[in-house]
């Protein structure tokens, strides 16, 4: 069998294109070849949590990889049967274990046994999904489908000192379900969640103004966490939006030279565009859904206009499932999305 081709300059040209190829050659059994991998990123070709995705997912179906080396531009994959177990990876740097996740955790929804993972690496970082936004908007989701997913979060990593560790145990999917989700429902009672690691608690009284001067909410719904374990300072902010049928995450992340004020200002307002819109589906979430609705029993959600990486993930779904996913605008500024499932017909 030829391995399916695939372009890392394609769309957005970034890691996702070559994460979502891996987690189809695992879960389809067929080869994939990836070459100019990120190749429209600064530094192209493999970093750390690239590698470890690399590595992660010939080790869950015993396959025979090529090109698994730092800043490697090509890699092949020609995989074997996915099975469960547990599995350790480590990122080896701050690089997101959420990550190495997303490549491995939707083909082992497939394999015939559990598995549990320990990944280690940053947990909340910018440019990936953080714990946060994984245990409480995806995961529901992922769990609507019929999967048995649990995450825990053993230590906290941030940028730059990493030293995360997520723990995930995921049951075999034997009998996916569709899903469906195009309203939000009643609104709940939304949050503010600041993750604080080795730095001055001013700061988050700081963003908690900033963020209160944007949604006025009361003092009340505001937690912060204090994370003493944690290898290296660092600061993230995320907004929680509960609705009947789904919840919505945004986070900022604080840095250096980066005023507190901004941090808590931006993703006020962020969390504020998107309750000013009806589409239940924010667009990280969207990115997340579409691979499992495509390898589980498909479905159709509604979402806010679809970003060039959303789009990037459609076609590169299509390289291996051609046509599975039809885009349709809706409301001005949403799309729905209908996505034909493999176990769906």
């Amino acid at each position: 069998m030829q391995p399916v081709e695939i372009d890392g300059r394609a769309g957005e040209g970034g890691g996702q294109v070559l994460r979502t190829s891996l987690a189809l050659a695992v879960a389809l059994g067929v080869p994939v070849r990836v070459a100019n991998v990120r190749a429209g990123r600064p530094k192209s070709g493999l970093l750390r949590q690239h590698l470890t995705g690399v590595r992660a997912a010939a080790v869950i179906c015993g396959g025979d990889v090529r090109g698994a080396e730092l800043h490697s531009t090509t890699v092949e994959l020609w995989p074997g049967s996915v099975r469960g177990g547990h599995y350790r990876f480590a990122v080896g740097s701050a690089g997101s274990a959420a990550l190495v996740l997303q490549t491995v955790l939707v083909p082992l929804l497939l394999a015939p046994e559990p598995s549990t993972l320990e990944i280690e690496g940053g947990t909340h970082n910018s440019m990936a999904p953080t714990f946060d936004f994984l245990e409480q908007s995806f995961l529901p989701q992922l769990r609507k489908l019929g999967a048995s997913v649990e995450l825990e979060l053993r230590r906290p990593g941030f940028y730059p000192a990493g030293g995360g560790c997520i723990a995930a145990r995921i049951e075999p999917c034997r009998a996916p379900r569709p899903l469906q989700l195009d309203q939000r429902g009643a609104p709940g009672r939304g949050r503010a969640l600041i993750h604080l690691a080795h730095l001055p608690p001013s700061i988050a009284e700081r963003e908690w103004r900033a963020i209160q001067r944007v949604v006025h909410w009361p003092s009340d719904r505001c937690e912060v966490v204090e994370h003493t374990s944690a290898a290296g300072p660092g600061n993230t902010v995320s907004l929680v939006l509960p609705f009947e049928h789904i919840t919505a995450v945004f986070t900022g992340f604080g840095e250096r030279r980066r005023a507190s004020e901004s941090v808590g200002h931006t993703v006020a307002r962020a969390a504020a565009r998107f309750q000013a819109q009806t589409a239940p589906v924010c667009e990280h979430l969207a990115d997340q859904l579409l691979l499992p609705l495509a390898l589980l029993a498909g479905g159709s959600f509604t979402t806010v206009e679809p970003t060039l990486h959303t789009r990037t993930n459609i076609d590169t779904i299509h390289r291996f499932l051609p046509g599975r996913i039809e885009l349709l605008p809706a409301d001005p500024g949403s799309a729905v999305f209908t996505v034909r499932g493999r176990q769906g017909g």
